[in-house]
């Protein structure tokens, strides 16, 4: 079972780095990361495709070097550049064809609390790597974009109400415990438009609304979540779910993003919460922590 993310535990962070523009953006992420919680160590890891290496081997070893001596220096020249933190750290490189697969196997064999992974945007890169991860890991995965802010004042978690939601709250309290920050609850809600010919509009959102101010008074009596996190209930007015909440972030000037990666249905750990998945291939500009 996944390790609860706690400042008062001393985490322990893999940071996926890929030799790219992304990595320096990654580094000074998590130099902030280590001021805010209680980091015992982090493993720098990179993957070499297996396959991108018997065109070059060749080549290198006539030399007497190896490919994984070159990815290594690339590496440890980026890490001294813009990993300016104390915490101890370790380089792991390794070669497989599946990088999620190996990631998975690295996060267990080192127990790590949270993976550190990349957002990009107009950097290279897909979301398919990470819709992977958070699907194979037992970690917790932290999806960092190019635009991320250092702070941690703000912290938004999106809620169905499920069981898996509610860890979420726990999680943020303990993500601005050292900052002071505020977490703030949110619902997206949705009245079918084809309600509005027969009944009063005005009538149907008020009702809605009470309707979540009791829904919100039972999930935290349930799941013992502050009365000090204020919830917010919007319409998502035409807007999928996960716009509505990319709107609201934005609006709202939050700092970072929790979901949990399961949804209401929790089924299994092999299945990703279909909001948690849409968020995961978007382009944000706040991190996304997903929970497991």
């Amino acid at each position: 079972m996944t390790q609860k993310i706690n400042l008062e535990n001393n985490l322990r962070l893999m940071v996926a780095l890929d030799l790219t523009e992304m990595d320096p953006i990654l580094l000074q992420y998590v130099n902030f990361l280590c001021e805010v919680w209680n980091i015992e160590h982090l493993y720098f890891t990179h993957n070499i495709k297996q396959y991108k290496l018997y065109d070059l081997y060749d080549e290198f070893l006539e030399e007497g070097i190896t490919l994984e001596d070159i990815v290594d220096r690339g590496l440890q020249k980026t890490i001294d550049k813009y990993y300016t933190a104390s915490v101890p750290n370790t380089v792991l490189i390794t070669t497989d064809d599946y990088t999620e697969s190996i990631l998975s196997h690295l996060a267990k064999e080192y127990k790590i609390d949270i993976m550190v992974v990349g957002n990009k945007d107009e950097l290279q890169g897909t979301g398919a790597l990470n819709q992977k991860l958070v699907r194979m890991l037992d970690a917790n995965v932290l999806l960092v974009p190019e635009e991320a802010k250092h702070e941690m004042n703000n912290v938004l978690v999106p809620t169905d109400f499920s069981s898996a939601s509610a860890r979420c709250f726990a999680v943020a309290g303990s993500l601005v415990e050292r900052s002071e920050g505020k977490i703030e609850g949110l619902h997206v809600y949705n009245i079918p438009s084809f309600f509005f010919p027969y009944i009063n509009s005005e009538k149907a959102i008020d009702k809605t609304k009470n309707h979540l101010k009791d829904k919100v008074k039972q999930f935290r009596k349930k799941y013992k979540i502050s009365e000090n996190i204020p919830f917010k209930y919007i319409d998502r007015e035409g807007y999928s779910v996960v716009e509505a909440i990319e709107l609201h972030a934005e609006k709202t000037d939050a700092d970072i993003v929790v979901v949990s990666a399961r949804g209401g249905s929790n089924i299994t750990s092999l299945f990703v919460g279909s909001v948690t998945n849409d968020l995961l291939i978007r382009n944000r500009k706040m991190p996304l922590l997903v929970i497991r």
